[in-house]
């Protein structure tokens, strides 16, 4: 029997999701907006559900995934993870900290319960970016008028990291709010002028070791190297180019990093609001524009 011709569009859409998402460790991975929107409609033809996954970017042991929540789903702890919510649409309620009620052992070191008492419930619309430490029970329910859209990644994290000697430890910043990213632009935008590497920066969240930052870009990007970290960034405002492999001209040696003056036979990658890159570690990068280029970045140890 011949597949209907939506379940079929469906199917050929994974099938391209998944081949974009496992490309050589050579490669950047991109993901445009309007391929997060057409995940965004796989996700909502799914059969009915509360909440229903979707991958947008894979880079083991890393996964980048679309959440669409349209009812209550079960409460979760993850155990060995510290988890990044960021809200692409629509709004609700997540509750973090508390007990789980009636919990009971998942996979992968997860565990689950049928809700959260005790906790405190933060109210989160679109741009709104929140993390949940390893540990800590949370849940979330969709406003009523539904669905909640988010981007979420989990990431390794068993407890705190030992401290950098000669260095405070850095502290955590778990929430972020939409509302307060036009006043970090305009502070990463007056830092850039005068910055070596020619981008303003802010702390949007933080968790030690993850960091994602707020980098305000200018025409006169940085070559950079990361040895250990593969790198993921989203475009919160505005286009610019990100330059991806090639060679880094006139390299220094950093320690974690390499950075160089401009890279000589990379590929362009326009890039506009919306759209997601991973850059895996040791591939050589640069991010440039002639205007407004404004990144959430966050870096990911790799394997």
């Amino acid at each position: 029997m011949p597949m209907k011709s939506s379940t079929l569009a469906t199917a050929l859409l994974l099938l391209t999701t998944c081949a974009a998402a496992a490309q050589s460790a050579s490669d950047a991975t991109i993901v445009t907006a309007e391929q997060v929107a057409q995940i965004r409609q796989s996700a909502a033809q799914a059969p009915s559900g509360p909440s229903v996954s979707r991958p947008i970017i894979t880079a083991a042991p890393d996964a980048l995934n679309l959440e669409y929540r349209t009812g209550k789903a079960p409460a979760s702890v993850h155990t060995g993870q510290a988890e990044l919510i960021i809200v692409l649409d629509g709004a609700g309620t997540v509750t973090t900290g508390g007990t789980l009620v009636d919990a009971v052992p998942g996979t992968n070191g997860n565990i689950s319960g049928k809700d959260v008492t005790g906790g405190v419930p933060q109210h989160l619309v679109k741009g709104d970016m929140l993390l949940v430490p390893q540990g800590t029970p949370h849940v979330m329910v969709p406003d009523a008028a539904g669905p909640f859209v988010l981007a979420t990644l989990h990431v390794p994290r068993t407890g705190e990291p030992a401290p950098v000697a000669g260095r405070a430890p850095a502290a955590s910043k778990l929430i972020n709010h939409a509302a307060d990213l036009p006043a970090m632009t305009e502070k990463a935008k007056a830092a850039a002028a005068a910055s070596p590497r020619f981008f303003g920066g802010d702390t949007i969240l933080s968790l030690a070791p993850y960091r994602v930052g707020l980098e305000y870009r200018t025409a006169k990007g940085i070559a950079s190297v990361h040895k250990n970290d593969g790198e993921f960034m989203y475009v919160l405002e505005g286009e610019g180019v990100i330059v991806a492999g090639g060679t880094v001209v006139n390299p220094k040696d950093l320690g974690a990093n390499i950075d160089g003056d401009a890279l000589a036979g990379g590929v362009d990658h326009r890039m506009k609001k919306g759209d997601w890159i991973f850059v895996p570690k040791g591939l050589p990068h640069l991010a440039r524009t002639d205007g407004t280029f404004v990144l959430a970045t966050l870096h990911v140890q790799q394997p």
